[in-house]
C-alpha cells in the first residue's frame, strides 16, 4: 500500500506555499471576467471580482449546487490522495491549521495565531476553541499532532511527508496549544501547513480504522453524505461549522463528467450549475456569448515533459538539450489550450517575484540535429510519449510534439492511458517521456523541491544533482527574500539546463457557472471552495 501511494502521487494538487516570516512580494493575480448582463471593464493588470458578496440581507440561503468536475475522486483520505478530482471535493470537507485567502496570503484557519521563538526552531500555535469534527467531537491540539505525525509516519506513506521534512517533533501541551519543533530554522513552515488539503487535520478515531478513504470526516463547511462511483459525490451543510453564518448552501452534488463537450452541454442545458473547466477552444467565444459567467485567472501551474533519465538515450544531457531546441512551444501551447496558456521554458510565471527570466532555448531544429549527432544519434532514434486521456491537453500536446521531433529524426509513438493506469506506469518508471502538470504553486520551494531533490517521492524522472540539492536545502532555511531569490536564480538555471523536465506552458484557470450562482470566484491556486457560494434563485 505504501509503495502504491508513493507511485500514484503523480499530479500533485494545491501544494500552495507563500514565504513566511519575512514575506516577499506576493504573486500577482490577473483575472478576466465576463458577467451576463453586466458591464465589466478589464485591463491586463486589473483584478475583477466576479460576484462580490452583497450585504448579508441580500444573501439567499439554502439550495443545492450541482458542480461538474472532470473525473471521479480517487480516494477521500487527504493524507494519501494526490488526485485533483479528490481535492475538488475535499477542499469543502476539511480544514488546515492555516490557509490561503483569495489573494494568496496566508491567514489563520484552525489556528487563531502563532509565535516563533527567537532561534526560529519552535513554532507555537494557538488552536481555535469550539471547532467540531463532522462526527460531533471537538477538534483539539492532539488532533493536529496526530495528523502531522501520521503524515510523517513512513508506514503510512503519505505523499506530502516532504512538506514536514524540517520538523523534528510535534507537541500538544494542552487542548489548544500545538508546538512544532524544527531541526533547523525554516521560515517557510507556514507555507507547508497552509491551504493545501493534503495537510488537513483529521480525527484519529476515523483515520485509524481506514474510514477516511471512503467516508471523510473533517471540520469543513460541508460534510460527506455519499459517493456513487461514476455518478455523484454528495455533501451537505455542516450545521456546527466554526465560521459563523457559513456555508450558505444546503449542499453540493459533484458530478464527474470527463468529456469537455458533455460537461459544457450540461452547463448550457442547466443540468449543472458550475463546471471546473470549459473546452479551451471555446473559452473566448463562450465568455462573450451571454450564456453564463466565465472567469479566467492567471495560474501558478506548469505543464511539462517528464524525461526518464534511467533510460537511454535520455540519460545523455545532449539529447535532452536537443529536444528543447526541437520544440516549438508556441505551437504546443496553442494545441493544448488554444489561447488559454503561455508558452514557457521556465516553470515560474513571469509575474512571480522569484522568476529569473532564464529561457535559453529557441526553436531551432538544425541546432537540435547537431546536438543529436554530437550525442551519437545522427539518424535520431525511436521513443514514446505517454499522455493521459484524463487530461486531453496532454494528448493534443503529444501529437504536436511527435510531429516536431520527427522533423529532427526522432520517431515518437504516442501511448495514451486512462488515469489510473497512467499513474501506475509513471510511478513504476515504465515510460520514455510523460506529459503532466504540477498544480497550485506559489512559493518557489513548491516548484522545485519535491520534483527535483534527489530521492523525493515526486522525483519520478530519476534526477539527482548534489549541487542542486544543496541549493534547495539552503533556500528552504533562508529568511531574506533577496538572498533567497538569488539562490532560486541558480536553481532555475540548473534545472533548465539539465532538463529532467522540459517545461512547455503555464495555463490559465477557468471556471464557469450559471448567472444565479453568487459568491464564488476562480482562484489562481486551483482550489475549489464553495463555503461563500449561494444561489440567487
Amino acid at each position: 500500500m505504501k509503495q502504491w501511494l508513493r507511485l500514484t502521487a503523480a499530479l500533485v494538487l494545491l501544494s500552495l506555499a507563500v514565504a513566511a516570516c519575512v514575506p516577499p512580494p506576493t504573486a500577482q493575480v490577473v483575472k478576466e471576467t465576463v458577467v451576463v448582463k453586466e458591464t465589466v471593464v478589464v485591463t491586463e493588470k486589473e483584478e475583477v471580482v466576479v460576484t462580490p458578496t452583497p450585504d448579508p440581507s441580500g444573501i439567499k440561503r439554502g439550495g443545492t449546487l450541482v458542480a461538474a468536475i472532470g473525473a471521479d475522486p480517487q480516494n477521500f483520505d487527504p493524507h494519501l490522495t494526490s488526485a485533483y478530482s479528490s481535492f475538488e471535493v475535499l477542499e469543502n470537507v476539511f480544514n488546515t491549521l492555516v490557509t490561503v485567502d483569495e489573494n494568496l496570503n496566508i491567514v489563520p484557519a484552525l489556528a487563531e495565531s502563532w509565535e516563533i521563538s527567537e532561534d526560529g526552531l519552535t513554532w507555537t500555535f494557538k488552536v481555535r476553541e469550539g471547532v467540531k469534527f463532522h462526527n460531533g467531537r471537538e477538534m483539539v491540539a492532539d488532533d493536529v499532532k496526530y495528523s502531522y505525525d501520521r503524515i510523517l509516519d513512513p508506514d503510512v506513506g503519505s505523499p506530502v511527508s516532504w512538506r514536514l521534512g524540517s520538523v523534528e517533533s510535534i507537541e500538544a501541551p494542552d487542548d489548544y496549544t500545538v508546538v512544532i519543533n524544527l531541526a533547523e530554522p525554516y521560515p517557510g513552515l507556514l507555507a507547508k501547513l497552509d491551504g493545501y488539503t493534503g495537510m488537513a487535520i483529521v480525527p484519529k478515531e476515523v483515520a485509524e480504522t481506514g474510514g477516511l478513504e471512503q467516508n471523510p470526516v473533517g471540520t469543513g463547511p460541508f460534510k460527506f453524505v455519499e459517493y456513487v462511483p461514476g455518478d455523484r459525490v454528495v455533501l451537505e451543510r455542516f450545521e456546527d461549522y466554526w465560521e459563523e453564518g457559513l456555508p450558505y448552501l444546503d449542499g453540493i452534488v459533484f458530478k464527474p463528467i470527463s468529456d469537455d463537450t458533455v460537461r459544457l452541454t450540461n452547463l448550457q442545458t442547466a443540468e449543472v450549475d458550475w463546471v471546473d473547466s470549459l473546452p479551451p477552444k471555446d473559452v473566448t467565444r463562450l465568455a462573450t456569448s451571454g450564456e453564463f459567467i466565465v472567469d479566467k485567472v492567471s495560474g501558478t501551474d506548469y505543464w511539462y515533459i517528464g524525461v526518464n533519465l534511467e533510460r537511454e538515450p535520455f540519460d545523455n544531457p545532449l539529447v535532452r538539450e536537443a529536444i528543447n531546441y526541437a520544440i516549438n512551444r508556441d505551437d504546443v501551447a496553442a494545441a493544448a489550450l488554444w489561447d488559454m496558456a503561455v508558452p514557457t521554458q521556465n516553470p515560474l510565471p513571469e509575474d512571480s517575484f522569484w522568476y529569473s527570466g532564464y529561457q535559453p532555448y529557441e526553436y531551432n531544429p538544425e541546432r537540435a540535429k547537431e546536438l543529436l549527432a554530437e550525442a551519437g544519434y545522427p539518424d535520431g532514434f525511436k521513443t514514446e510519449f505517454m499522455p493521459t486521456s484524463q487530461y486531453e491537453e496532454t494528448v493534443r500536446s503529444a501529437q504536436v510534439l511527435a510531429a516536431q521531433l520527427e522533423d529532427v529524426g526522432i520517431e515518437a509513438d504516442i501511448r495514451t492511458l486512462e488515469w489510473g493506469t497512467w499513474l501506475e506506469e509513471e510511478g513504476a518508471g515504465n515510460y520514455d517521456m510523460y506529459l503532466c502538470g504540477w498544480l497550485g504553486n506559489i512559493d518557489p520551494d513548491d516548484y522545485f523541491y519535491a520534483q527535483h531533490h534527489s530521492d523525493e517521492v515526486f522525483n519520478f524522472t530519476g534526477y539527482t544533482n548534489p549541487d542542486l540539492d544543496a541549493l534547495l536545502d539552503q533556500a528552504r532555511v533562508e529568511a531574506d527574500p533577496e538572498t533567497r531569490k538569488a539562490i532560486y536564480e541558480e536553481v532555475q538555471q540548473i534545472v533548465i539546463d539539465d532538463s529532467p523536465y522540459i517545461y512547455l506552458y503555464i495555463p490559465a484557470n477557468v471556471n464557469a457557472w450559471q448567472p444565479y450562482v453568487r459568491g464564488y470566484e476562480t482562484r489562481a491556486d486551483s482550489a475549489i471552495r464553495f463555503k461563500t457560494t449561494w444561489l440567487d434563485k
